[in-house]
């Protein structure tokens, strides 16, 4: 693969000391927390809803919640604190060295705000700049029928919330995936390059070591681009007709916080791979991703990669059955040289 990285090394399968260590008990306890949650909402649904609706009335009573640059610059935001608690983790909590899927301290953690600002700065510029862009071009308006100031709404129930917040991750990781499978696969060297930049750290710059949270948003402006469109169409999806602006709000953190977790080279008890297994790949698969390239295209889920065979096992069979096939095919050849030597 274009992306394979120069001094390859095995790929991670969380089986480090971080996968047994006594901290479980935190991943049962966020696991419990989502269940009762949903729980209470079954069980109480006024409850539920009261609460819900408190946090709508002070989340639309501020005025900056209304300005049209507020979601992309609470994206911006939630970027810029992730990563900063990913790659600053190990500073105020040294025991978490041992949850590193390379084993290892993260290699120039936090250079960002030093010598290597640009690595956030330029994302941050271009990103908004490019949402002032959208909002002066009126393109919302002229592809959603968005009217200036939004949709007025009233207070939203926790079902539609939740629904609307687990729908828009899903959409996004969904429309994205077979854009993320061509940059790897479509044979245009030119088309490829536009993601290579995304993988220039598992490429050397990184020397070995498991990625730094920062390296979520380097990507060219193509790349990024497609992300961050697929993510404006999703957030006008919605069960009710249009996505409630809370839900939107919740959906601009957690897009931003899956990525950065994905990209932190961290297996901590409290992320989404841990939380739900079955479902989510998280922070292990997309390190496997970045060191090996043509595996692990989701960059939240894991369905469509199991279902198609975009795992480093199903490659393996693939690669034992070519095998066998070519050793059969040749067996034919083999007797027939031998009967003519006789």
């Amino acid at each position: 693969s274009q992306f394979s990285p120069r001094h390859a090394r095995p790929y991670f399968v969380a089986t480090h000391a971080g996968a047994t260590d006594n901290a479980q008990w935190l991943t049962h306890a966020i696991r419990l927390a989502h269940v009762g949650a949903i729980g209470s909402a079954l069980a109480f649904p006024a409850v539920t809803n009261n609460a819900v609706g408190a946090v709508w009335r002070g989340y639309s009573s501020l005025a900056l919640t209304r300005h049209p640059m507020f979601e992309a610059c609470w994206a911006v935001t939630v970027f810029l604190l992730t990563i900063i608690f990913f790659e600053s983790l190990h500073l105020w909590r040294p025991g978490v060295l041992r949850h590193r899927l390379d084993g290892r301290p993260p290699a120039r953690p936090l250079r960002f705000l030093r010598d290597h600002w640009h690595k956030a700065a330029v994302p941050a510029f271009t990103y908004l700049l490019s949402i002032w862009g959208w909002h002066k071009l009126h393109l919302g308006r002229l592809l959603f029928g968005t009217p200036p100031g939004g949709f007025v709404m009233g207070a939203p129930s926790f079902v539609r919330v939740a629904a609307e917040l687990t729908l828009g991750v899903w959409l996004y990781d969904l429309l994205f995936y077979p854009f993320h499978l061509a940059f790897h696969r479509l044979r245009l060297p030119a088309w490829r390059r536009l993601h290579s930049r995304h993988h220039r750290w598992a490429a050397g710059e990184g020397d070995g070591a498991a990625h730094n949270a920062v390296e979520t948003v380097q990507n060219t402006y193509v790349d990024a681009g497609v992300q961050v469109f697929i993510n404006i169409c999703v957030q006008q999806v919605s069960f009710w007709g249009r996505k409630h602006p809370l839900s939107r709000f919740l959906h601009n953190f957690m897009v931003p916080y899956l990525l950065t977790e994905a990209h932190s080279g961290y297996d901590l008890p409290f992320m989404s791979h841990r939380l739900w297994p079955a479902v989510l790949g998280g922070a292990p698969r997309h390190e496997v991703h970045h060191n090996r390239g043509g595996v692990y295209f989701h960059q939240y889920f894991k369905y469509l990669d199991d279902l198609l065979g975009h795992t480093p096992e199903a490659q393996a069979r693939k690669r034992q059955r070519q095998l066998e096939r070519r050793m059969e095919d040749a067996l034919p050849l083999k007797v027939g040289r031998a009967a003519a030597q006789r």
